[in-house]
């Protein structure tokens, strides 16, 4: 499968905490992901959980049941009254890295980046994205989706977090749907330049058309942006069908918006600060809008 890479990002000019981006070291190193326990993700999933449920107050349980995943929960200097779940030093084996705010504005939402590595230039975007709207969470994966682990006997790589559903990024999903209502979650992905006119593709991650997210969330970014599709009234492709953070966002009543970047675009967006701020606005405002 082609890398959905941008040429030429300068890494070290992302735009997120720098915990947050030093938990993705090693990250494309051969078997680092190493899948977990039930009890591991019984006991991460119960610390967003708590830590969205009841906020600052959580602090103590909340570290108490991530230590019995191998994660920690520190405060984030650069985002008063957030704090990050990251693994133990000791213990990384690319099990992903979990932002949550505690006064944020809208605390039914997520931001998720699954593929930081493949699909470059989405983690930056995930943060600022994040903060633009005040997000109550910002999920991330800490390992390469297809490096970080040997295919199975099914040709599935257990690190592509978007298609495990036994990971740890799985279960702190799972967290959020059980302790926010009906979530609204945001994934932004990445595919590489295919010499079409084709920028960006919004789905809900189903086939079904008409998806009201989606057609806002198209017709916001087509205001600023060329060759916007929706999946599947536009484009056949690149709809998010197998994602599995999507499946259980949906089942659970919840909003996921799954947004493909084309490589060239997201370049763009990274170097070019008014674009940058114009194409996540447009997102943001998407958002806003709830059903009645």
């Amino acid at each position: 499968m082609p890398s959905s890479t941008v040429p030429a990002l300068d890494e070290d000019s992302l735009r997120c905490p720098a915990a947050l981006a030093a938990t993705r070291r090693g990250g494309t190193d051969p078997d680092r992901y190493v899948a977990p326990t039930d009890a591991e993700r019984d006991a991460l999933r119960d610390t967003i959980a708590t830590l969205l449920k009841m906020g600052a107050q959580a602090r103590g349980p909340a570290s108490r049941s991530a230590a019995r995943a191998g994660f920690e929960v520190i405060d984030l200097p650069e985002i008063p009254g957030a704090v990050l779940v990251r693994e133990i030093e000791a213990r990384r084996r690319g099990g992903g890295a979990y932002v949550v705010r505690f006064d944020a504005r809208a605390r039914d939402t997520a931001i998720e980046a699954p593929h930081t590595f493949f699909d470059e230039g989405t983690l930056p975007l995930a943060c600022e994205l994040f903060q633009r709207t005040n997000s109550a969470a910002l999920f991330i994966n800490t390992a390469h989706r297809y490096k970080a682990s040997p295919a199975d006997e099914h040709g599935d790589h257990p690190s592509d977090v978007a298609h495990s559903g036994s990971s740890l990024f799985q279960a702190a999903t799972e967290g959020l749907i059980q302790s926010v209502p009906g979530p609204t979650v945001v994934q932004l992905h990445g595919f590489a330049a295919r010499g079409t006119d084709t920028t960006v593709v919004v789905s809900a991650g189903e086939k079904r058309q008409g998806d009201a997210l989606v057609t806002r969330a198209a017709s916001a970014l087509a205001r600023v942006l060329t060759g916007v599709k929706k999946y599947p009234e536009d484009s056949g492709e690149l709809g998010a069908t197998t994602n599995v953070q999507g499946q259980i966002v949906r089942a659970s009543g919840g909003r996921f918006l799954h947004v493909e970047m084309e490589a060239n675009l997201r370049r763009q967006v990274l170097t070019d600060a008014h674009l940058r701020a114009t194409v996540l606005d447009a997102i943001a405002s998407a958002l806003e809008e709830r059903p009645k």
